[in-house]
């Protein structure tokens, strides 16, 4: 509930803001979402995902795929206010290296399963 207050003041004082002062609007806009993409964060997300890997400890790659799971969050919400500032190429650039910090990171947890994998095949051919 004090997330939607939050939400709440924060749009009145930008629509304030972007009445007053124009051409801090933007700025002003940015670093409100950042702070409350901190909040959200540190009070519901992290510990969401905590009570998930807790829960599902047990299953093996339990905890990259959530991990993942969240770094996709994050990414589409940078691209989203990336876009929105009208910084498509710069978005589409976040896109890429976070798909791509997160292939290589599954790579690196699976290289071990792959080479045993290979070994097995290669004992029965």
């Amino acid at each position: 509930m004090k997330y939607l207050i939050f939400t709440v003041v924060c749009m009145v004082l930008l629509n304030f803001i972007k009445g007053a002062i124009g051409k801090l609007h933007s700025i002003i806009s940015i670093i409100f979402f950042f702070l409350f993409l901190t909040q959200i964060y540190q009070f519901v997300l992290y510990p969401l995902f905590s009570e998930l890997v807790s829960i599902t400890d047990v299953l093996p790659y339990s905890k990259l795929i959530i991990y993942t799971a969240l770094l996709l969050l994050f990414s589409q919400l940078i691209k989203a206010i990336l876009e929105e500032q009208e910084y498509d190429a710069l978005s589409q650039g976040v896109d890429i290296a976070v798909r791509g910090s997160l292939i290589l990171l599954w790579i690196q947890q699976l290289k071990p399963a792959m080479s045993q994998l290979t070994v097995l095949l290669q004992k029965l051919s």
